[in-house]
């Protein structure tokens, strides 16, 4: 993955209700959604002598932590509620835990770890424990996408902005358990 700074996508996976959100088809229109994504350890002293030889400082490297910006922005002339918009996390990076957010206090926080099919705050796994199936949390390194749902209105022209961390694992989850 080469080159994440500033990448931007529109993205289509956003729902309304009480309002619609248009989407714009030029570029140089607003989109209502906008995700970049900026290599967090671009500038240590790896990325540098990359640099230095030659090479892309924005490389994406074994260890390295990315983060995802999403900013919504009401493109309509007329309040809308109830957004939601979701991010698949990239494939081969593992969500950084407890590193999602958001600018307002009425963004529900969600994951999935079925790829999008289901969403909770909190993930459950069954697992067997002495001969039982007992529900644990999903760890984080399971977490598929991360969704935000606005509760409230949001006015025309305004913004909010949610933002999540992923990590290239040196190892891949496997060869961390020890399995």
């Amino acid at each position: 993955m080469k080159a994440l700074r500033n990448m931007i996508y529109s993205l289509a996976a956003i729902t309304t209700f009480g309002g619609s959100v248009g989407f714009a088809q030029n570029p140089a229109e607003q989109q209502a959604l906008v995700i970049t994504a900026d290599n967090l350890m671009a500038g240590d002293a790896q990325h540098q002598e990359m640099a230095r030889n030659g090479g892309d400082p924005n490389t994406l490297l074994k260890g390295d932590v990315v983060q995802y910006r999403l900013v919504f922005t009401n493109v309509t002339d007329t309040p809308v509620r109830n957004v939601e918009f979701n991010d698949p996390l990239p494939s081969g990076l593992l969500y950084v835990a407890e590193s999602a957010n958001a600018d307002r206090g009425d963004v529900v926080i969600e994951y999935s770890i079925d790829g999008g099919q289901s969403f909770s705050a909190r993930p459950m796994v069954q697992e067997t424990v002495a001969g039982e199936q007992v529900l644990r949390p999903a760890p984080p390194e399971r977490y598929t996408h991360v969704r935000w749902r606005i509760e409230g209105w949001v006015q025309p022209g305004a913004q909010v902005t949610a933002a999540f961390q992923a990590e290239l694992p040196d190892q891949t989850p496997s060869q961390k358990s020890g399995e």
